[in-house]
């Protein structure tokens, strides 16, 4: 009997290590799932409070729109870079430059930021329905790296995968990150210099002058 017990006992010896380890690892991954996971969603939202700060920056009117820019660009910079201008938290979410955005046109004075008119209403600023697609969009992207089970995360990359739905699916590089964009389109308040363009102009259009000839300015409320 005491030698089928060592027999057997010895087989059994690491039976409970490995039980443990394979409990430990389904209870660390759920548990970074969660972390990261929760990371991305307050991520997510101070992004979104910062873009619309900084919609509201350029909105408000100034001088000239450089102006209105470069109070946008201000206040985006103060809130999600770090004083060295890199990433505020590199570490949770990185912003995504270039071709990468979803608005791919326009400068970037922000690296992973849009700030100015939407490509769509180019050209057509002028035009009521257009007037609202003036603002900031930034963009960024969580990464999947504290994953331990998650290897697929990385065989995937650099193959290209569709997104978006309703018939308007585009095909992207996958990069083993999740990518977000936050947008703020609030429009943007006609500038001092153009206020004033405008309303000097207002007399020729409306074909009316003064006796003298002089120029004058109609109010009409810009």
């Amino acid at each position: 009997m005491a030698s089928a017990r060592n027999k057997y006992g010895k087989k059994e010896s690491g039976q409970g290590l490995i039980e443990f380890l394979i409990t430990m690892s389904i209870i660390l991954t759920t548990l970074f799932v969660f972390v990261e996971l929760a990371w991305a969603m307050a991520w997510g939202h101070y992004v979104h409070y910062a873009t619309f700060i900084s919609a509201r920056a350029y909105l408000s009117a100034g001088m000239q729109k450089q102006d209105q820019l470069d109070s946008a660009v201000s206040v985006l910079q103060s809130m999600i870079q770090s004083k060295t201008g890199k990433d505020l938290i590199g570490v949770v979410a990185k912003s995504r430059t270039g071709d990468a955005r979803d608005i791919a046109s326009g400068a970037e004075e922000v690296p992973g930021a849009f700030i100015g008119t939407h490509p769509m209403a180019l050209g057509n600023e002028m035009i009521r329905s257009y007037s609202w697609a003036e603002g900031v969009q930034y963009n960024f992207e969580v990464p999947l790296y504290i994953l331990p089970l998650a290897r697929w995360v990385e065989k995937d990359k650099g193959k290209m995968i569709q997104v978006g739905d309703r018939g308007e699916a585009t095909s992207v590089e996958w990069k083993g990150s999740i990518p977000f964009a936050s947008d703020a389109w609030l429009g943007r308040e006609r500038t001092y210099i153009e206020c004033r363009e405008d309303m000097t102009r207002l007399s020729t259009q409306l074909n009316i002058g003064r006796i003298d000839g002089a120029e004058f300015i109609e109010d009409n409320g810009c």
